[in-house]
């Protein structure tokens, strides 16, 4: 069973630890129809990328700014979260990580993110970065490399966990080393990755002196 060392684990929250697609998605449909956007072109590519820049994509002709807060208030609104789980083993292995050894990064809208770790009784990580917090999003560095300074360690020393193509490169191009989980796109999506698992629960952590140790079961 292959293993990784590290200091600290930064994880992506949709697709990784909780699965909002449901909510998301129903709330990109919404949007699509109402300004004749097509649906199925979110589908490709809205997946870890900040909302204003899955709009710029999809549809370059309207503000991104203000579209982008359209979106987002109508989720935050959204009180349906019967629609919302989290993924096999996540709750127990984050009560198991010490505070100060893991983190979440996120492209999801701050509140609705925070809402759906208290409604699914998930621990609230030390270091929260969500798209709200960095000026530019994944797929640049930034969010990963502001969690790794939150946490007080050096991004070479952290290990990513990601879904998506935009957030694999966010990472990459910070300097982590990454394990993409294959439930929200195909291995071929996923191929930046330096391990590819089905998901969170493909994961092991013990400690390997003051490191974490990640186990894959691939």
């Amino acid at each position: 069973m292959p293993f990784l060392n590290c200091n600290a684990l930064l994880f992506d929250l949709d697709g990784v630890l909780v699965d909002s697609n449901p909510v998301y998605e129903t709330h990109w449909l919404i949007w699509a129809q109402e300004r004749d956007v097509s649906y199925q072109h979110i589908l490709e590519v809205h997946h870890g990328r900040p909302v204003s820049d899955t709009i710029r994509v999809v549809a370059p002709h309207l503000d991104p700014i203000a579209e982008a807060e359209a979106y987002r208030q109508s989720v935050i609104a959204d009180n349906h979260l019967e629609r919302v789980r989290s993924f096999p083993g996540v709750p127990t292995m984050l009560r198991e990580l010490p505070p100060d050894r893991w983190a979440i990064v996120t492209s999801a809208p701050r509140a609705f993110a925070l809402k759906t770790l208290h409604y699914l009784d998930l621990p609230m990580p030390k270091v929260f970065i969500s798209s709200e917090d960095i000026g530019v999003g994944k797929p640049a560095p930034y969010p990963y490399l502001r969690a790794a300074w939150g946490l007080n360690q050096s991004i070479e020393d952290c290990v990513v966990v990601e879904d998506a193509p935009a957030g694999i490169k966010s990472a990459k191009s910070a300097g982590a080393r990454i394990i993409a989980v294959q439930t929200t796109n195909s291995p071929n999506a996923l191929q930046e990755a330096d391990f590819l698992v089905n998901e969170v629960s493909d994961l092991t952590i013990g400690f390997n002196g003051s490191s974490l140790r990640v186990s894959l079961d691939l």
